[in-house]
C-alpha cells in the first residue's frame, strides 16, 4: 500500500502501515467484478478518481481517499475523521461503511472465518447457515455497530444473500 494520510489519526496511521486484507468481497482493486489485475494507486484522492471516470463527486468528499472495492461499491477513507464510506453504484451519496479502518478490518476477517464455517454447513440446512450468519453480523457490531445501521448498506445486502444460501 502506497497510501500516506495526510493526517495523524491513529486507526489510519496503523492500517496504512499494515497495509489492507484482499478477500472474496473486498480488494485493494479497483474491479471485483471482473478481477481485475491493476491495484489502486493510493495516492488520488476522490475527486481524481471521479474524474478520470468523468463523474461529479460528492459534495465534501472530495479529499476523500479510495481504498479499495466491496462487491459493488467503491470504499474510501475520509482522512480527517479516518471514517470509511461506501459509494454504491446508482446510489447519489456516500454512505457511512465503518466507525474507521480497524473496524473494516476486524468485519472482513470475521467474514472471511465465517465463510469457511459457512461453506462446512449442510446447504439445506437453513437454520445452521443462518446461524452462521447470525454470529458473523454479531461479531462485526460488537466492534462497530455502522456496517448494519441501515438496512440498505453494502454489508446489510450482503448478509441478507448470504442468509439466504446465494454466496454458498
Amino acid at each position: 500500500m502506497t497510501y500516506r494520510p495526510e493526517t495523524g489519526h491513529p486507526p489510519v496511521r496503523h492500517q496504512v502501515s499494515v497495509g489492507l486484507p484482499a478477500h472474496t468481497f473486498f480488494s485493494p482493486r479497483e474491479d471485483l467484478e471482473h478481477g481485475a489485475p491493476r491495484r489502486l494507486d493510493y495516492g488520488p484522492s476522490l475527486r481524481t478518481y471521479f474524474d478520470r471516470d468523468g463523474v461529479e463527486c460528492p459534495p465534501g468528499a472530495e479529499r476523500w481517499e479510495v481504498i479499495g472495492g466491496f462487491l459493488f461499491a467503491i470504499v474510501a477513507l475520509d482522512p480527517e475523521s479516518g471514517s470509511v464510506y461506501a459509494l454504491s453504484e446508482g446510489e447519489p451519496e456516500p454512505r457511512l461503511m465503518h466507525a474507521d479502518v480497524s473496524s473494516l478490518v476486524h468485519a472482513l476477517m470475521v467474514l472471511e472465518r465465517g465463510q469457511a464455517e459457512y461453506r462446512d454447513t449442510n446447504r439445506d440446512d437453513d437454520a445452521a447457515r443462518g446461524a452462521v450468519v447470525s454470529l458473523m453480523r454479531q461479531d462485526i457490531t460488537t466492534v462497530d455497530p455502522t456496517p448494519f445501521a441501515d438496512d440498505e448498506s453494502e454489508w446489510s445486502r450482503l448478509f441478507e444473500e448470504l442468509g439466504l444460501g446465494m454466496w454458498g
